[in-house]
């Protein structure tokens, strides 16, 4: 499924970021299987929230589907029909990401998490007494729905969307507009809970942390009082969460969108080049990043049903954490960032918080016009 019509992209040796992905999926089966209670088959099975259970299946199914076709594409080479190529990709794409939004709102839904709240400076997704919230959960959700619609996006405009013999200046319009509509989505940012990396490392008392929290009415408090002995290591995976995440926001999402649609360099039917999405280094990204948040929460269920350590589940994040970093290093994925792009959406978050659309356009125009100014 994965394999790319380019031979020159198939070699023996995997990147390391598969490595990663395989070495993951492998202890996390291995662990589910092996379990002596057999908790972790029995999350899929147990009556209640049914319909969550199911959807979270399907999804970790359908994510060792890609896992296992990205795997095959580095170690057989053969060629598929182009036109075939294109629809399995985009198809499958936005299964997963409908299927990953369902899964998390599913959750949210299904179970009471909206009567939780955590004590200061613990947060579900790494704590082991601490657990996943409401809100945590629904605005994974706004996160994955970003995700779906960049894939998508990244589809339309380096293959689905047709410019030869179009002028350049139909051309603008056309991309201006995509990247328009990508970015809608952040227009309703605001609507969804923001919980802050930085709350779990800045430890503040109960009175103050219900002051400032507006999600707190009626809330009831679990977790401990007591610092974990894994306290210094939750807080340096969270640290390190906010900037791979600042990075990830600039850089993969509004730099990488930014640069795809200021670069008039589209796919033809006789190329012998894929388009971004297609590439197998973007693909290995597209699934570890996928992997990573539905994977954050069901470790953290894994644990609470004693199927995972609490030091076992930090070292799978950990795993994924690292993996989906190197892969995001790769050519066609970092590699394809206009660095200008990049560091003017960096700076206009800082200096004109909380409007990434307008950010965005801003920094397209001024890309955009900068670039044909400097061909001149």
């Amino acid at each position: 499924m994965w394999s790319s019509a380019n031979n020159n992209n198939n070699n023996n040796h995997p990147p390391l970021s598969i490595s990663g992905l395989i070495l993951f999926f492998t202890l996390l089966l291995t662990t589910l299987t092996l379990s002596n209670n057999a908790s972790g088959l029995k999350l899929f099975t147990h009556p209640h929230g049914r319909i969550h259970r199911l959807t979270g299946l399907f999804h970790l199914l359908w994510l060792l589907y890609g896992a296992i076709f990205l795997i095959n594409d580095y170690h057989t080479q053969h060629t598929v029909v182009k036109n075939d190529w294109h629809r399995i990709c985009l198809v499958y794409d936005i299964t997963l990401g409908t299927s990953g939004i369902i899964t998390t709102l599913t959750a949210a839904s299904s179970f009471p998490h909206r009567h939780i709240l955590n004590r200061p400076g613990e947060s579900g997704t790494l704590s082991k007494d601490a657990i996943v919230t409401q809100g945590e959960m629904v605005e994974h959700s706004f996160y994955q729905g970003v995700n779906l619609v960049q894939v998508v996006f990244l589809h339309l405009v380096t293959w689905g969307l047709v410019v030869d013999g179009d002028e350049e200046r139909l051309v603008f319009g056309k991309r201006f507009g995509m990247l328009l509509l990508v970015s809608l989505p952040w227009a309703i940012r605001k609507r969804f809970p923001v919980n802050s990396f930085s709350a779990n490392w800045r430890r503040k008392n109960d009175v103050e942390m219900k002051k400032n929290n507006r999600h707190d009415n009626g809330g009831i408090r679990v977790g401990t009082e007591k610092e974990s002995k894994y306290l210094w290591l939750i807080n340096g995976m969270y640290r390190f969460k906010k900037w791979q995440y600042v990075f990830y926001k600039h850089f993969i999402l509004h730099g990488l969108n930014i640069s795809v649609a200021s670069s008039y360099q589209s796919y033809k039917n006789d190329d012998t080049t894929l388009p971004l999405p297609l590439t197998p280094q973007w693909r290995i990204f597209w699934l570890l990043l996928n992997t990573s948040y539905v994977m954050e929460f069901f470790l953290q269920s894994l644990v609470k049903r004693q199927v995972l350590s609490q030091k076992f589940m930090m070292v799978l994040n950990a795993l994924l954490m690292i993996s989906a970093s190197i892969a995001s290093m790769e050519k066609n994925v970092l590699g394809q960032v206009k660095i200008e792009a990049a560091l003017i959406s960096l700076f206009l978050n800082f200096y004109n918080r909380g409007h990434d659309v307008l950010n965005t356009m801003v920094t397209f125009i001024i890309v955009h016009f900068g670039n044909n100014f400097l061909r001149m």
